[in-house]
């Protein structure tokens, strides 16, 4: 007779890894599905961002905080978006997921928590950025998820793919369909819970959900896999509609088609000595405000949510770097080689480069210029340190980018998957990306992507087997 697990997790990534710990420590029999060769999931790409309160190393700083403050920035932030309840759940809990984190080995960055600029700022230094980014929250986990294989409370099988999930008569979940190595195995298991990220990287259900283009940079195996056997149950797909860009990202000529964050466009870490112009070479917006949430939302209304930095041979010499990671050998490359990286040696000539009108990107510049000479921008730019005039001229591409999927699986605050009718599917929860960054509002909010993964992961496998308990006797 087949195994039947007491919970089978299904991605062992930010959500899973903790999901599978705690269950594992509360003595359940756990065995977790990987897709990849190795465990750990987008947290080998991610910049590790976690927020959260009352913490001990809040408390080290003298730093006055608490949930309540944490949810009331998430409403300022996102306009009163989002999933209230689920938000406010990941608010009162964020703060013992960082502590425990920080007891598992986990180091951040020496000054932090900190106000971090990439988003919309927090009032309150509640930001946590990992050294060694996601790679060193991966490195936390493993060895604590090691252990418990070790000690045989989890098995854990790696490159092996779900491709459905196996229901009972009564309609619940029972187990998941998966391949490896060209073979096919049930698995059956009496909870199963989806923890195998979103969409990012499936252009087919980016183009289905949002009607664009995927750009971005992300996990490869962040196919909606999860999304897909949910919905054919009929799981209630939501917060889509919440889809807001990053400000924004440009190719690599090293990296294929992804997109990401190589240029610094946040003015408070460097002022910005170039003018940002639409495909129509028009400027858009006063590329120094330090409202990142503004730029987003601006970007999101230009033709292809993309624009081109314009600058000169001046700018090049006297500013900070604008590829600020980039040896000059491959910026000469980026330059000689790509399609968004042109360089001319007049405005004229950088616009047939780009496929920009010459007419209105030197009507733009000229307008730039006319304004830095006597200090009045038309978008009211302040930062004007040089008019754009000495050639040769520069034109880097941006692009609006995702480096998360937006929607997801609605579950309750059990993370159980609910179908349309609000009613739960047995058996079945979700946790981390498969439910929606989107869920968080219409804006992007510090430290609530690995966050709250982390944190619905560590309390669903802390309770997991209470909760499916309860519901197994209240639906009798």
């Amino acid at each position: 007779m087949s195994t039947v697990w007491d919970v089978v997790v299904v991605g062992a990534g930010t959500a899973g890894l903790p999901c599978a710990i705690f269950a594992a420590k509360r003595g359940a029999k756990v065995i977790v599905i990987e897709a990849a060769d190795k465990i750990g999931g987008s947290l080998w790409l991610a910049s590790g961002q976690i927020s959260g309160t009352q913490t001990k190393l809040q408390a080290k700083r003298g730093i006055d905080d608490n949930p309540d403050k944490h949810f009331t920035d998430f409403m300022r932030i996102n306009h009163g978006t989002g999933d209230h309840p689920f938000m406010k759940m990941f608010a009162d809990n964020a703060g013992a997921t960082v502590d425990w984190l920080q007891d598992i080995g986990w180091a951040p960055q020496d000054d932090h928590p900190a106000i971090t600029y990439g988003h919309e700022i927090y009032t309150t230094p509640r930001t946590y950025w990992s050294k060694d980014g996601g790679i060193g929250l991966a490195n936390a986990l493993a060895p604590v998820f090691d252990a418990e294989v070790k000690k045989g409370n989890i098995t854990l099988n790696l490159s092996t793919r779900m491709s459905e999930l196996i229901t009972n008569d009564q309609g619940g979940v029972a187990g998941v369909r998966v391949s490896a190595n060209g073979n096919t195995e049930d698995i059956r298991g009496k909870n199963v819970v989806l923890t195998c990220g979103g969409y990012a990287a499936s252009s087919e259900l980016w183009g289905k959900f949002h009607q664009r283009p995927v750009r971005g940079h992300y996990w490869p195996h962040s196919q909606g896999d999860g999304l897909k056997v949910a919905m054919s149950l009929g799981a209630d797909f939501k917060w889509g509609e919440n889809f807001i860009p990053t400000f924004a990202g440009t190719s690599d000529p090293d990296a294929g088609d992804t997109k990401w964050i190589n240029t610094v466009c946040v003015p408070q870490l460097r002022q910005p000595w170039e003018i940002y112009v639409n495909l129509n070479g028009e400027r858009f917006l006063a590329e120094d405000n330090p409202s990142v949430d503004l730029r987003e939302r601006a970007l999101m209304k230009q033709p292809d949510m993309a624009f081109w930095s314009i600058y000169d041979e001046a700018a090049r010499e006297k500013a900070p770097p604008l590829l600020f990671a980039w040896s000059k050998d491959k910026q000469d490359r980026a330059f000689a080689t790509h399609a968004d990286y042109k360089k001319g040696a007049t405005l004229e000539d950088l616009a047939a480069a780009t496929g920009l009108s010459a007419g209105a990107l030197q009507h733009t510049v000229a307008r730039y210029n006319q304004g830095q000479v006597v200090k009045s921008d038309a978008f009211g730019r302040q930062f004007m340190p040089q008019p754009i005039h000495k050639g040769p001229f520069y034109a880097v591409k941006h692009y609006a980018i995702s480096v998360v999927s937006f929607g997801g699986v609605n579950t309750d605050l059990k993370c159980r998957v609910l179908r349309g009718n609000g009613q739960p599917i047995p058996n079945l929860y979700a946790a981390g990306e498969m439910v929606g960054f989107g869920r968080f509002g219409n804006a992007y909010l510090s430290g609530t992507s690995i966050g709250p993964a982390m944190t619905f992961g560590r309390l669903l496998g802390d309770q997991i087997l209470v909760w499916n308990s309860n519901a197994a006797q209240a639906a009798e």
